[in-house]
């Protein structure tokens, strides 16, 4: 009889791992190496040597960036006895830095608010990955805080291509899949080369290089309708020595210039969710209507949000996204019209 294949287990989110990571350098008062850190916070363990060991390198770098820019003050610790050596040098996250500052208190309504953000976050323990995590940094003589608040991720907030695209942006693979581009009649298979992934308009978006058209091209990850299929190494001498970072910032530099020159002209009703969430240039008119100008960088995605506010908006110019507005109004009202006998 043939053995039973034991099912590969799912690599943890970059949410899953950072929370994870996040709680080990709370914990510890001394702070952990990099080694310590790759042996005990789920996430890291796995084979540590090859291009394994670099991908995880650059995993890590990347979580200490994002958790810096998110507030959390990760701490490095240089060791006495070898000033600068980055595999000694110890992390931490010191617990005052990242506590309450002292008599701070909140009303009834700052306190009803915190209660709504907290609820897309699950109650109780901490997760099994992240009390191994723990036992494992007490077996190392760490002190733990057993108060810590018990959380972990309920919703994501990334698309589900984020993931198999950022691995492939650290190891420098090709990745290939299904793309719906508004339009178009059927979605169509993109081969590129994942360059870096940027956050505008409120959506994630790939940039790569498009293998079939020859240029660099933009996907809104949204729109990727298959998991991203890797399907080779890249060619390292078509973009040499230029890291993810400087091609987001090439790429977020094009899209603002692009929202500078795209502008749409609206009218929110005054006193609406629409005016709060969108206005940014208010007219002086004394009418129930106030008079807004929004940049933009894609049109169908404008239009969608536009839409979700119904009567609250008015699209004044330009002409294309009132007609796609509209047309999404439209077919609302006749989805949910009463057919007649």
């Amino acid at each position: 009889m043939a053995s039973e294949r034991t099912p590969r287990a799912k690599a943890p989110s970059a949410a899953e791992r950072q929370f994870s990571l996040v709680l080990a350098l709370l914990t510890t008062e001394r702070g952990l190496t990099k080694s310590d850190i790759f042996e005990t916070v789920h996430g890291y363990s796995g084979d540590g040597s090859g291009s394994a060991a670099t991908a995880r390198e650059k995993r890590f770098e990347r979580d200490k960036t994002e958790l810096r820019d998110l507030g959390v003050p990760v701490e490095v610790i240089d060791d006495p006895s070898a000033p600068g050596n980055n595999q000694l040098a110890r992390y931490r996250v010191p617990q005052g830095g990242f506590s309450m500052p002292a008599g701070l208190e909140f009303d009834a309504e700052e306190t009803a608010l915190l209660a709504l953000a907290a609820q897309v976050w699950r109650e109780g323990s901490v997760s099994q990955e992240s009390r191994r995590g723990l036992m494992k940094l007490k077996a190392l003589g760490e002190t733990t805080s057993e108060d810590l608040v018990g959380v972990a991720p309920r919703l994501r907030a990334r698309d589900a291509a984020f993931e198999p695209l950022s691995t492939a942006i650290e190891e420098g693979r090709l990745v290939s899949f299904s793309y719906a581009k508004p339009g178009e009649e059927a979605a169509r298979v993109r081969r590129v080369e994942p360059l870096a992934l940027v956050f505008a308009d409120a959506n994630w978006l790939l940039v790569s290089y498009d293998l079939d058209r020859a240029s660099e091209r933009m996907f809104l990850l949204a729109r990727i309708l298959s998991t991203p299929r890797t399907l080779g190494a890249v060619d390292t001498k078509r973009y040499p020595g230029v890291t993810p970072e400087q091609h987001a910032a090439r790429a977020l530099d094009a899209l603002a210039e692009l929202a500078r020159r795209q502008r749409a002209r609206l009218e929110v009703r005054e006193g609406s969710d629409a005016e709060v969430r969108l206005r940014s240039v208010a007219s002086a008119a004394d009418t129930p209507w106030r008079e807004i100008e929004l940049g933009y960088t894609d049109v169908d995605l404008l239009a969608n949000r536009l839409a979700s506010f119904g009567s609250e908006v008015r699209v004044l110019e330009p002409e294309q996204l009132a007609k796609l507005v509209e047309a999404r109004l439209t077919a609302v009202v006749s989805d949910h019209s009463e057919v007649a006998p």
